[in-house]
């Protein structure tokens, strides 16, 4: 297929505004009808007072064109069929006039000219020239009309004939706007209608965060530093449409989150002092913020898994979130919330093999920060999350958030779905990196309000301030930027936190995400990556989409259905929900429903005994918030406190509920001298006496007691491993999980047998690869048990999964041979030499011949064209064949090399697409980042970082292969992305 010449990418910018105003012309008799072979000439002088980067033309005629530049022919067509589409930047003078002429004739029986002259100055600046009543026609063509300077005073203005997209000829130059996805091509759930208000320019960047003012002005920032400005703000008119636009240009910007508070614009992004938090403010009233400073210096908080949103609590405190790559802030207060944490690895773990810039991050983890707005208390108020972008309180002033999973563990046991948390003061939710990420079940931890599935969450935000139907107004919004979507969350109060269904998300889910009746898919389309939203003062939805340089946009969502009867919105208060975000002394509240007022508990809480008594009962609670705060409580006491033997009898006199509780906060801040009482009151709870919740809530306290107490005495090992063989197997996984690494670890003698023979039955994936990774440690192996565990490891070798997937199971082999004898190592490694062939082999690379070294401005005039007549049967074969399989996972088929392609289109358009294919280097995450090492000897090498320490480089230079070269340190001489 023959390309049209050079169409650059700014002319799709332009497309959209002179597709609503240029015109087709003729001279000034169009009325009648024209003559078959009747010629016009036409001209049109324009000035252009600055630099000119690029130009671009299009034109056509009912007939033949002929277009000449500054007296220099510079194109010619024969049918408006096929439209001049050319660059002429070299033709064009800047600082002075220049002069279009064209000459057209008439062939069909219908007399029309349309021109479009697209420019881009510097800085981003453009002028469309365009066919329009202030063209001017001639009927004769005197020497020199199409020469600069000619008089044309005697030519007559142009008659207007239809604009550009009228019938019969339609959008002939076939070109869609360029900017983000056109509104009308979104869906939104019924009786909402949405607005494309604006598509950003390149220079303004690809957005990702914004916030609303008192005064209903809209903060964007994008993710890099603009080049005009920091912080773009814009004033909406009473429509909720584009009043004004400026920029804040106070050296603060490429902010990750934003907030408007107490009469400043918080901005956590870079500034003056680096990485931190800024605090802008207007001082002199004229409406201009104008003054800089630095709130808090965050060391480590940049990237998409650093420093993120903030909101203000109904206590009026800033609460502010942090990915799994930010380090806490200096100065936290010793009387935090969240305390008493610790990696509490039991079997060693195995670090990602794919994602090395994570191995040194320890806990906390993702992180909430709570302070006041002069920022003179810092507080750790909850953590364990992996990567929050952000958060919001609802109605009730309980917060919330929609914290991501780890992508690349997708088919490993350990592998969490994206899921809606409900967040306490001092809540634990279990994020570890690699091996170590804790089950939903841990007894010291929150589980999930909901799963969701895949996907990678952004902004979030109740709709208690929208102007919605009641459904919507108790809604958590939540927004996934690899989906390309929006959700409404739906959640129901349950006991003194809350739930919501949602049966697609199974545990190892390797499929799309799927919606159900309370994750209501709300806005969706293909490249729609959503970043940010906030609801304004008219109550309509505002959202951005951007990212990784992606086309940035701003929407609006308004409802425009039937209202219906005005109701109060149904509440969803827990019973908890009065006392505010910090609820460490909200289960004295729970009495007996005898309606006793906050302020009279927490007086009965000041009486000695009856505190005691509150905390004992609130421990055996059925609610698992309630015990979980009922321990965080008594984990202070004996932390300062460090309890006598009958301070610890106390509260395992009651039911087997509350003695658990209890003895798990005694394992958590406890001593080694604790230990043996701890595993003896144990004895006191026979599993079997146990339902499955209470099971596994035992098994924690002896897993937690063992990892911070250490190995106990012989004797109560000997113990253990009676007790629990007795349970080993059991009925489910969640119990065999904890079972077989407890008896790992203790070293029972029949673990090997019975852990293989739990690995062969399993038809999962996942749970042979957790017994894999226990068996990892086993001491006590046969031969024969040796050769039937790594004979496995073939079996396993293309299971499908994440980006790590395959190699967590070679990084388990690695491991475990580490652990042969000798005499034996070198047969079994023999053995896994022999590997069987893939299910489905790649697709041999074929041979073409070189073309052209295509540039995007080359193919983007065919973009249209891609959405029509598409045979995805031939796409899925050049997929395979030019290689791209190799690296990138798309649906259940494919490598892990690169990013998954699977949905890629929902978060990106077409033109993003297309300059990702051609400029694949252009915009690269930070998680695909490849190095060069130049060595002192001249040597190069380059690849990904899979691996280092004090002494050496582990670079992955053949990624496909799995191929890896050490580099020693002292003999590199430079390294650089």
């Amino acid at each position: 297929m023959k390309l049209p010449v050079l169409l650059a990418a700014l002319v799709l910018a332009a497309a959209h505004a002179f597709a609503q105003t240029a015109e087709w012309v003729w001279s000034d008799n169009a009325g009648a009808k024209p003559a078959e072979g009747e010629v016009r000439y036409f001209r049109k002088t324009f000035s252009i007072g600055t630099n000119t980067d690029k130009a671009v033309l299009n034109a056509a005629a009912d007939g033949e064109v002929t277009v000449w530049l500054n007296g220099k022919e510079v194109a010619k067509s024969r049918s408006w069929k096929e439209p001049v589409k050319l660059d002429v930047s070299k033709e064009v003078r800047s600082w002075t006039d220049n002069t279009l002429a064209v000459e057209a004739k008439v062939a069909g029986g219908k007399a029309g000219l349309v021109v479009v002259l697209d420019l881009e100055h510097e800085y981003g600046k453009r002028q469309v020239v365009m066919t329009d009543r202030s063209w001017l026609a001639s009927a004769s063509a005197p020497e020199g009309w199409n020469q600069p300077g000619f008089k044309d005073s005697a030519w007559t203005n142009v008659a207007l004939v239809a604009k550009l997209g009228a019938e019969p000829w339609g959008n002939l130059f076939n070109v869609k706007a360029a900017g983000a996805t056109p509104a009308e091509e979104l869906q939104v759930a019924p009786g909402f209608k949405i607005e494309l208000l604006k598509s950003a320019t390149p220079r303004e960047g690809s957005w990702v965060s914004m916030a609303v003012d008192d005064k209903g002005r809209l903060y964007i920032s994008p993710q890099n530093q603009a080049p005009d400005g920091g912080i773009l703000r814009l004033t909406l008119d009473a429509r909720g449409q584009i009043a004004k636009e400026d920029w804040i240009k106070l050296n603060v910007g490429a902010a990750m989150g934003m907030l408007w508070a107490f009469d400043s614009l918080y901005v956590s992004g870079q500034g003056p002092d680096g990485q931190g938090i800024y605090r802008l403010r207007d001082t002199n009233g004229d409406g201009d913020l104008d003054k800089v400073e630095l709130f808090k210096k965050v060391p480590g908080g940049g990237g998409e898994h650093g420093a993120h949103a903030m909101v203000v609590g109904p206590d009026n405190k800033l609460y502010i979130t942090h990915g799994n790559s930010t380090p806490p802030v200096e100065g936290l207060a010793p009387d935090s919330p969240f305390q008493h944490y610790a990696e509490d690895d039991f079997l060693p773990r195995i670090k990602d093999p794919v994602a090395t810039f994570f191995d040194k991050l320890k806990s906390p983890y993702g992180h909430i920060l709570r302070t006041d707005p002069d920022g003179k208390k810092w507080e750790l108020f909850a953590a364990g999350f992996r990567n929050a972008y952000d958060i919001d309180f609802n109605a009730d002033g309980e917060l919330f958030t929609y914290d991501s999973d780890m992508e690349w563990d997708v088919g490993l046991p350990w592998y969490r779905h994206t899921r809606i948390l409900h967040v306490i003061a001092g809540a634990e939710f279990g994020f570890r990196e690699g091996t170590s990420k804790w089950p939903d079940y841990y007894a010291d931890s929150l589980g999930a309000v909901v799963n969701i599935g895949r996907g990678s969450p952004t902004g979030v935000k109740f709709g208690t301030k929208s102007n919605f139907p009641d459904k919507y107004k108790t809604a958590f919004f939540v927004m996934d930027w690899t989906y390309g979507r929006i959700l409404a969350v739906h959640i129901h109060p349950k006991g003194a936190s809350y739930t919501a269904s949602n049966p697609m998300a199974t545990r190892f889910d390797q499929d799309e995400p799927n919606a159900s009746e309370d994750v209501e898919v709300f806005v969706s389309g293909k490249g729609l990556p959503v970043t940010d939203l906030e609801f304004g003062k008219d109550g309509a939805m505002y959202f951005t989409v951007g990212g990784r340089g992606t086309q940035a946009g701003l929407y609006r969502v308004s409802f425009v259905g039937e209202k219906g009867t005005p109701s109060k919105p149904k509440t969803v208060t827990p019973a908890s929900a009065s006392l505010g975000p910090d609820k460490l002394e909200f289960i004295y509240y729970l009495d007996d429903g005898d309606g006793r007022e906050y302020a009279d508990a927490i007086a009965r809480l000041r009486t000695g005994e009856v505190t005691r008594s509150y905390l004992r009962g609130s421990l055996g609670q059925p609610d698992r918030l309630v015990r979980f705060i009922a321990r965080t409580l008594l984990e202070q006491e004996w932390s300062a406190r460090h309890p006598e033997a009958e301070d610890v009898q106390y509260y395992l006199e009651t039911g087997p509920e509350s003695a658990l509780t209890a003895l798990l906060a005694l394992a958590r801040v406890g001593t080694k001298g604790d230990q043996e009482m701890i595993l003896k009151a144990l004895t006191k709870f026979p599993l079997d006496s146990l339902d499955e919740e209470w099971k596994l809530n035992k098994l924690r306290v002896i897993e937690v007691s063992l990892i911070r107490q250490g190995r106990p005495s012989e004797e109560m090992v000997k113990l253990g491993i009676e007790k629990l063989s007795r349970q080993f197997p059991a009925k489910s996984f969640d119990l065999n999980r904890e079972l077989s690494q407890l008896l790992v670890w203790l070293d029972a003698p029949d673990v090997v047998e019975k852990t293989l023979a739990l690995l062969r039955a399993t038809p999962e994936h996942a749970e042979q690869i957790w017994y894999a990774n226990v068996l990892r440690e086993a001491k006590q192996w046969t031969p024969a048990q040796r050769e039937q565990y790594f004979a496995w490891f073939n079996s396993a070798a293309d299971y499908k999964g994440g980006n790590s997937a395959g190699k967590f199971i070679l990084r388990i082999r690695e491991e475990a041979l580490k652990r042969v004898p000798d005499d034996q190592r070198e047969h079994l490694a023999a053995m896994l030499e022999t590997k069987p062939a893939p299910s489905a082999p790649p697709s041999p690379a074929v041979a073409r011949n070189f073309q052209k070294a295509w540039t995007v401005a080359d193919l983007t005039p065919d973009l249209p064209q891609a959405a029509k007549g598409r045979n995805f049967a031939r796409g899925k074969e050049i997929f395979a064949s030019v290689q791209c399989a190799q690296c990138h996972h798309f649906g259940k088929d494919g490598g892990n090399v690169g990013p998954d392609l699977s949905a890629v289109g929902n978060r990106f358009n077409a033109r993003d697409l297309l300059e990702a294919i051609v400029e694949p280097s252009k915009i690269i995450s930070e998680q695909y980042a490849s190095v060069v090492i130049t060595m002192k000897d001249g040597a190069t090498v380059a690849g990904q970082i899979a691996e280092e320490d004090n002494a050496r480089v582990c670079v992955i230079t053949d990624p496909v292969a799995g191929k890896k070269e050490w580099l020693r340190k002292p003999q590199i001489a430079n390294r650089e992305v």
